[in-house]
């Protein structure tokens, strides 16, 4: 009797000291409970509700048999209820006291075995113990496999009794990004705070009473994935974060640099009636107010959801200071009459930043243009293209400003933030570090840096909307290369040359885009930040003010470059990606007469009005340039080069003759047709027909070709002529009476010819049909070094040129830059037929 006795007493002891007596408190809601045994969760076993069916282990699929319903029944226990049917519950079989029993779904029926008690066991996890028999629930043989079993067992504090119970929560935008003040639901003269001020890595989150400082207000950032990055506005370097990423009850949110983990992702759940809790990524556990406590300090902290005020917050908005978009001086609160500025004629990516004394130069003038977010672009006003940055985007204190090629890095971005009395503190998005005059000096030439924030006064600046002087030509940088030129007034329009003529005197006009060579235009830097602006269709052209002229109404034409001022052109930055194009000879601006957008509306010189007529969209054009050309020699007679300027021929390829270097050969059009495309600027190159079929000294070998070409070539520079194709001479290889000679003899001969030409400082090319190039030379060899125009006719009769730009030629061996795609061309002002050619890219 006495054993029987004294097992009882010891069996009620084990009862009374395995029941939680703190027990655990969770909010109603429905939950994954995930094991500390491989992440695994509790498992409906094939989502089947039937009396009986088993609770089993199983990695974590995201169904509704992985979901649970968890209710408060009050005294401590709970309900845990499948979401697929609430009417079955998490029941101990049979109401068993024996450790192992079997834990199964049951209808419910409100008896002890289908509730629970729970009890925090550290690190986020929970032990989860019947009422019925003091038991945990526990998974068996602390197995890892899927469909382990789970029953309840005597507790032993190891990893198969651990669980967590993790909110089923899908996060949504439920507040509109900005800056907000996180109020407590405890006290609403309490607000969540950074602790002491301060800004460094994992200081503490605190309640403290409700005010502006900085340290009490946060920019909430929804980031399109169910989540919100909270920043603070005290450093906003800093983000909201879980201190080393633990799901434990009781665990510091504090701030720290952002790194995009999860545990600086927030949940703002909607409790309705304008309260909300702040639920981080991990575990979906709450921000929290230690212990409901209220007083300044207390802790703020991650802790498991359990519907209290101390996770219920009021968000309560805060106006962040807008900067309307537009010109303004950044005066210094040390003297009003100094500004930040940049202190060179030509403003260029790379200079200094320092401060100076204002004297309306739109270098001491900045652009300044909302990101988002409360940030802003910092342009000197002299240069569209150039913003304020923080040198090598270096976050230390004292590290250097200076302008630079804007790039879209946060070391180009910066925070504007009021500093009270209408002063603003400048703050650079990469560092946190403020805008500063280094040392609170004064004079001129004073450096200007991002440094600590110190609250002095040379951190604080003056605001002053201003407008350009348009009297101080600001020169913006553009690299060379090739750009469209579209009109403010309606950017579908372009800046045209008249039906792509190239003769002088061409009128420029506004034009429907249509993306021809008539349309691109070459920036060339000349000296002083000025520009020569060169029509893609001949580079010896370029845009001129009409007869040298400079008055109001002056056509804008083409003529030949001679590098005038009428031909050179500073571009003014003037906001938004616009600029207005100033001629250096008399300030004028282009403008688009009228400010009409009809097609053909002239292109003038007129004082600077500052309106859209006169502003432009320069935009880098890299596609390919396609041109439309012909090559001529004796046998189309006398042409008519008037009529044939007048057209849309690009480029010409001019026989200068054929064979040795005899006089004999020579092209007897050769000097009419080289001085007609001189006069009427069409570009041009000179081929020569060759026989030559040995690379020795002979007067019909490949260098007593090349003798024959160099020597017209001299000819024709003595009249101040020269070929200016991109590639300016080429051989001609076709002759049938020298194919016996070999694929070898035959690449001698076009690479010897090409050599000399070259060495004599001229671009050179072999033209051949496809079957030579294929057959009768090394073509991929000589390909390395020359360029290659290719003769293969298209199967149509006369074929246009706009037919010829939708084909291809079959010939695939190598790249080609020239297309002889006809011989039986028809064209206004040449009698008979014209070979027909495409060039691609023939200047690039």
């Amino acid at each position: 009797m006495k054993k029987i006795l004294y097992s009882f007493v010891l069996a009620a002891a084990f009862f009374v000291f395995n029941t939680d007596v703190n027990a655990a408190t969770i909010s109603d809601g429905v939950y994954t409970i995930q094991s500390a045994i491989a992440d695994k969760v509790v498992d409906l076993n094939a989502g089947n509700t039937k009396n009986g069916n088993n609770i089993q282990l199983y990695a974590s699929n995201d169904t509704v048999s992985q979901k649970w319903k968890v209710t408060n029944l009050g005294n401590d226990y709970y309900e845990i209820a499948s979401i697929i049917d609430n009417s079955y519950v998490l029941d101990v079989d049979g109401g068993g006291k024996k450790k192992g029993t079997n834990v199964q779904i049951y209808k419910q029926n409100n008896t002890s075995a289908q509730k629970w008690t729970l009890k925090y066991a550290g690190d986020g996890y929970y032990y989860i113990i019947s009422k019925c028999n003091g038991l945990y629930l526990d998974v068996d043989g602390g197995k890892s496999a899927n469909k382990t079993n789970i029953q309840v067992y005597t507790g032993n504090s190891t990893k198969a009794q651990k669980f967590k119970f993790i909110e089923v929560l899908e996060g949504t935008k439920t507040i509109d990004d900005g800056l907000y003040k996180i109020t407590s639901n405890l006290n609403n003269q309490k607000s969540v705070s950074v602790k002491n001020r301060s800004s460094n890595n994992n200081t503490a989150t605190v309640l403290n009473d409700v005010s502006d400082e900085w340290s009490n207000i946060w920019r909430f950032k929804y980031l399109n994935n169910g989540y919100y990055s909270i920043t603070s506005y005290l450093d906003e370097t800093k983000v909201l974060d879980v201190s080393g990423g633990s799901s434990a009850n009781n665990t510091k949110i504090q701030i720290h640099n952002a790194n995009n983990t999860i545990s600086q992702k927030w949940i703002v759940k909607d409790l309705g009636d304008g309260n909300y809790s702040i639920v981080s990524g991990i575990d979906h556990k709450y921000m929290d107010v230690d212990s409901g406590h209220t007083t300044n300090g207390t802790k703020i902290q991650l802790y498991q959801g359990n519907s209290t005020a101390s996770q219920q917050f009021k968000l309560e908005k805060v106006e962040e200071p807008t900067i309307t978009e537009g010109y303004y001086t950044l005066n210094s609160m040390l003297d009003e009459t100094k500004v930040v500025a940049v202190n060179s004629e030509i403003v260029i990516s790379n200079l200094n930043v320092d401060l100076r004394t204002d004297d309306n130069a739109n270098g001491k003038k900045w652009y300044i243009k909302p990101l988002g977010d409360g940030l802003y672009s910092i342009k000197t006003a002299a240069n569209g293209n150039i913003v304020m940055d923080v040198y090598n985007g270096d976050k230390i204190s004292g590290t250097n400003v200076w302008i630079h090629t804007a790039n879209d890095s946060e070391a180009q971005k910066w925070y504007i933030k009021e500093a009270g009395d209408g002063y603003y503190y400048i703050i650079a998005k990469n560092s946190s570090l403020y805008l500063d005059v280094a040392g609170g000096k004064t004079y001129d030439g004073t450096n200007i840096q991002i440094y600590n924030g110190n609250n002095t006064v040379s951190q604080k600046f003056k605001l002053n909307p201003t407008t350009l002087n348009e009297n101080d030509v600001v020169r913006q940088n553009y690299e060379e290369g090739y750009y469209t030129i579209n009109s403010k007034l309606n950017v579908n329009k372009a800046l045209d040359v008249n039906g792509g003529k190239k003769a002088n005197g061409t009128k420029v006009q506004l034009y429907d885009n249509n993306n021809t060579v008539a349309q691109r235009w070459y920036l060339k830097k000349l000296n002083e930040g000025y520009y020569a602006i060169v029509s893609s269709m001949n580079p010896e052209i370029a845009l001129t003010a009409a007869s040298g002229n400079t008055e109001n109404g002056i056509s804008v034409q083409m003529s030949k470059y001679t590098g005038s001022a009428t031909q050179q052109w500073a571009i003014k930055g003037a906001g938004n990606d616009y600029a207005a194009i100033v001629s250096k000879a008399s300030g004028l601006n282009i403008d688009v007469s009228g400010g009409n957008t009809a097609n053909g509306t002239k292109i003038q010189l007129y004082e600077s009005n500052n309106g859209d007529s006169q502003l432009f969209k320069i935009t880098k054009n890299d596609s390919e340039k396609v041109y439309t050309g012909i090559d001529v020699s004796h046998h189309q007679n006398l042409i008519d080069w008037a009529t044939v300027g007048n057209s849309d021929v690009g480029f010409v390829i001019i026989r200068a003759g054929y064979g040795g270097n005899w006089t004999s050969q020579d092209d007897k059009q050769f000097l009419n047709n080289v001085a007609a495309c001189e006069k009427y600027n069409i570009p041009y190159g000179l081929y020569l027909y060759s026989y030559a079929s040995e690379i020795d000294n002979s007067e019909t070998s490949a260098q007593a070709e090349a003798k024959h070409m160099l020597r017209l070539i001299n000819e024709i520079e003595q009249n101040n002529y020269s070929p200016n194709l991109g590639t300016k001479v080429f051989i001609d290889m076709e002759d049938k009476s020298v194919v016996n000679a070999g694929k070898d003899k035959l690449t001698a001969v076009s690479d010897t010819f090409c050599s000399t030409i070259e060495a004599n400082g001229y671009s050179c090319g072999i033209y051949a049909n496809r079957t030579w190039l294929t057959q009768h030379l090394n073509t991929p060899e000589l390909a390395k070094k020359y360029e290659i125009w290719l003769a293969e006719y298209l199967p149509v009769v006369s074929p246009s040129y706009s037919y010829a730009k939708t084909q291809k030629p079959i010939y695939n061996l190598t790249p080609i830059k020239y297309w002889q795609f006809a011989s039986d061309g028809k064209m206004n002002g040449i009698s008979g037929n014209v070979d027909l050619d495409l060039g691609y890219d023939i200047f690039d």
